[in-house]
């Protein structure tokens, strides 16, 4: 698969830390919004995504992570390829496996675990561009360095998927 960025803040990527596999999304709607994650105890904009549970194929991880943080049904419009990241502040490598969806049916309702509630986290539909600006744009507001250094790949991983989405869709069509 395809690499599209490796976010480092080491010197090193560290091929011996233990691999967090994850999915991230762009889902788009009917009107080509893309769901937003807005994470208010932190005021904080990220993409949905998360981890890929053990017999899942990322494919399978990500329809399901959909669904949860978005609460909407969804189907797979391209593979953009992986990123990779790690921190100064993390003893693993994450490797995010991303997708272009598209939302099917009614916007339905998150289902969200017990620390995204508690962090108030809710979907907001933003256009491309727009989810872009608000996403590069965003101060990280971090209660610790290693908040912080999670926050920056976040945010670098997210502009890398959006700027990815972009050109993607400009090839497609």
């Amino acid at each position: 698969m395809n690499l599209l960025k490796r976010i480092t803040y080491k010197e090193t990527f560290d091929a011996v830390a233990k691999q967090h596999q994850s999915v991230r999304v762009v889902l788009l709607d009917d009107e080509n919004l893309v769901a937003v994650l807005y994470v208010g105890k932190v005021k904080f904009y990220t993409l949905p995504g998360g981890g890929i549970e053990e017999g899942e194929t990322p494919e399978q991880a990500a329809i399901r992570e959909t669904l949860e943080e978005t609460g909407c049904e969804s189907e797979i419009l391209h593979t953009l390829g992986i990123i990779e990241e790690n921190s100064k502040t993390c003893d693993w490598n994450g490797i995010n496996t991303c997708f272009i969806m598209k939302a099917k049916g009614i916007k339905g309702v998150q289902s969200l675990t017990e620390i995204e509630l508690d962090e108030q986290t809710e979907v907001r539909w933003y256009g491309l561009h727009e989810a872009l600006k608000i996403i590069t744009n965003q101060k990280i507001s971090a209660r610790s360095e290693r908040e912080e250094g999670i926050g920056e790949i976040i945010q670098e991983r997210d502009i890398t998927l959006l700027n990815q989405t972009i050109e993607a869709l400009i090839s497609l069509h």
